[in-house]
């Protein structure tokens, strides 16, 4: 079967991580009304990516990536169907935190089993196809979403997001690659006191490796920041949509991230042409476009105007495209038998982020309008990136930093 199959099976379980981003946040908003309720749905599911990013990295380096993928697919079906007979409050949040959970060894069994599939020579190329196939999922998944559940009902929304998790673990399933020996042929410790002290050893080795390499933890504490500003969009947009049309916020929700979608896509064409992004200049175009995208994020959330929102929101979608690319792009150099566990840091590293966002954001709201929260957040993103940049350059010599990739 040809390998880049594997790079659609991701895309169609990012349809419905989009879909079900749409379906159920609109759905809580609808039966609260309440921008607490909003957060807290977006913070419930981040909680299950901070307690699965604990561990899912050391699994992902353990045991085989291939069958972790199918069987999260499976569950993540089953829960989203779970909403349509009990659409409360309550069983919201618990279908949120199981996906929020699911989601979580899904992403970093993927992202860490990339290069052994294609080669640690094409991770740059092959992230921008998965950047995007992720965009454009987001694009029939956000503006798909928001049609479906605007005229059909979240029911028909939810099922078809629950069938396309079902065709990409049918997919998987059939899918055959040499799987790296350190993934699945580990020996395992017997016993729950060895299996701790063991899982301990994994993640001392992952944050020592961290430690030794600068840039590469300069470029998680902009992630970790990046998560952070995350929160404020996250929660914003689904609140500029209804500001704009109370009675089309589904759509609205749907066609501003279907336009930031499209402005990834046009990012991860250009972005495999750029055969200079390579050692240290790897890392700062990963800190500059993290910068425009903060940029962009923070003037299209003080409008009101879709001649200003939509054009920003495409322009935002080229830069956050960029920065995500080149973040997987550095975590996927690191050596095959730590990768799994990098990976897990980085999204234990995201999820905390999104964590402490969404527990801030709707304090801010509540003094505050939606543009200066969104300004204070994704202000302070632009801060950490300017003293990132100026940290890097300072300790670590340009030669040096081609080293730590």
């Amino acid at each position: 079967m040809n390998r880049k199959i594997f790079l659609y099976v991701k895309a169609f379980s990012d349809l419905g991580t989009f879909m079900d981003l749409i379906a159920i946040n609109v759905l809580m908003y609808a039966a609260t009304g309440s921008s607490a309720w909003l957060a807290a749905t977006m913070a419930i599911r981040t909680l299950g990516g901070v307690l699965s990013s604990l561990f899912s990295g050391v699994l992902a380096d353990r045991y085989d990536r291939r069958k972790i993928m199918i069987w999260t697919d499976v569950f993540r079906a089953v829960i989203i169907l779970g909403l349509i007979p009990f659409p409360n409050p309550l069983m919201i949040l618990i279908v949120c935190f199981f996906i929020g959970l699911t989601s979580s060894f899904f992403a970093v069994s993927y992202s860490a089993e990339i290069p052994q599939i294609f080669g640690e020579d094409k991770v740059l190329e092959t992230n921008a196809l998965i950047s995007r196939l992720t965009s454009v999922s987001l694009v029939f998944g956000f503006i798909g979403a928001g049609v479906i559940t605007d005229f059909l009902g979240y029911q028909i929304t939810l099922i078809i997001d629950a069938a396309t998790y079902v065709i990409s673990a049918l997919v998987l399933l059939k899918m055959k690659w040499q799987t790296s020996e350190s993934a699945v042929n580990k020996k395992i410790s017997s016993g729950l006191k060895e299996k701790l002290a063991s899982i301990g050893r994994d993640m001392k080795e992952v944050y020592s490796f961290i430690l030794l390499k600068p840039m590469l933890l300069l470029v998680n504490i902009v992630f970790l920041s990046g998560a952070f500003a995350g929160a404020s969009h996250n929660l914003g947009i689904p609140l500029l949509a209804e500001n704009i049309d109370s009675s089309k916020q589904s759509f609205y929700y749907g066609l501003i991230w279907g336009v930031w979608g499209i402005g990834s896509v046009l990012a991860t064409m250009i972005l495999p042409k750029l055969k200079s992004l390579q050692g240290s200049r790897l890392y700062y175009a990963c800190f500059f476009t993290a910068m425009l995208m903060s940029a962009g994020f923070i003037t299209f959330l003080s409008n009101s105007s879709l001649w200003i929102i939509l054009p920003f929101a495409f322009l935002t979608g080229i830069f956050d495209a960029c920065f995500t690319t080149l973040h997987a792009t550095i975590l996927q150099k690191t050596d095959n038998h730590i990768r799994g566990r990098i990976f897990g840091v980085g999204m234990l590293l995201k999820s905390l982020g999104f964590a402490l966002g969404f527990a801030v954001a709707p304090v801010l709201l509540e003094s505050l309008s939606l543009s200066k929260m969104v300004w204070i957040f994704h202000g302070s993103l632009i801060t950490t990136v300017i003293l990132v940049i100026f940290f890097s350059r300072k300790p670590v010599k340009a030669e040096q930093m081609g080293q730590n990739v």
